[in-house]
């Protein structure tokens, strides 16, 4: 990508950044219900939100909250991994965790979303955010270094590019994980039956 084809931008400029919802307890404590809470336990960096553990709550306020869309990228702001997540499908009436904050695109017609997370996630944006956390072992990234973030925007075909080469790097880990566990299964089979039946022997 040439560099005079790119539009540099604040991050906060492009994204409207908001905070996930107030709980003051133990997510976990909820009580079950219709809303869909996103928890830091249900990312994942290769595959990004597990839906299938993500738990229906009842949520502790009355006041209806900001409901997530395909627009948005969650971005884990508190943890050892600060890293976004580009939302797809998501289901009707979901929120996440207040460690996110929710990155709301402005025109996802000129930025894609899942462009915006792939560029969050690599190695220049990793560095500011270390370089720029609050904590030591636990980092914490406020919102204002968040929408300092520089970022890129080049044509809206060169991010889809660089989004469909993201997703085949994704699936390809994930058969190459799925490979390497089924290979140590077969060899703690053998061991198995290699090992005395009895053992006091």
């Amino acid at each position: 990508m040439a560099d005079d084809a790119n539009i540099y931008i604040r991050l906060g400029d492009a994204a409207k950044v908001s905070a996930g919802y107030p709980l003051r307890g133990a997510a976990d404590a909820l009580e079950p219900g219709s809303t869909h809470l996103i928890q830091l336990k249900n990312t994942n960096p290769d595959d990004d939100i597990d839906w299938a553990g993500v738990s229906a709550v009842t949520l502790p306020s009355k006041r209806v909250p900001s409901w997530l869309t395909d627009d948005d990228v969650l971005f884990a702001a508190r943890g050892t991994r600060t890293l976004a997540y580009p939302l797809s499908n998501v289901p009707p009436k979901t929120v996440c965790a207040p460690q996110f904050f929710v990155l709301s695109v402005q025109k996802p017609e000129a930025l894609s979303p899942h462009f915006l997370a792939w560029q969050i996630n690599q190695k220049p944006a990793q560095d500011y955010f270390q370089r720029n956390a609050t904590g030591s072992y636990i980092q914490n990234i406020r919102r204002s270094v968040l929408e300092d973030l520089t970022i890129a925007v080049p044509p809206k075909d060169k991010q889809m590019m660089v989004v469909a080469f993201w997703k085949a790097a994704q699936r390809e880990r994930a058969v190459l994980t799925q490979l390497i566990e089924n290979r140590n299964s077969q060899l703690e089979a053998l061991a198995l039956g290699l090992a005395p039946k009895n053992p006091e022997a």
